[in-house]
């Protein structure tokens, strides 16, 4: 299973999909494109918990991703 986890002010967020499900990684493609276009930052973790890295694209096989919203100023 393939996990994003979203950060956002009102807690954090799970969604989580079926790399084997074409349906399931449409969605969780979707919302990481959503996110991506409002300035979030990802990261991908290996499951092992070892850092991963800043990624640009969604990767299905990916075993957790890790959303971020851009820090705002003020």
């Amino acid at each position: 299973m393939g996990e994003m986890a979203i950060m956002g002010i009102e807690g954090d967020k799970k969604e989580m999909w079926d790399p084997e499900s074409p349906v399931e990684v449409g969605t969780a493609k979707a919302t990481y494109n959503r996110l991506i276009a409002e300035g979030y930052k990802a990261f991908s973790v290996k499951k092992d918990g070892e850092k991963g890295k800043q990624i640009d694209e969604f990767d299905p096989d990916a075993g957790k991703i890790i959303l971020i919203p851009a820090i705002k100023g003020g």
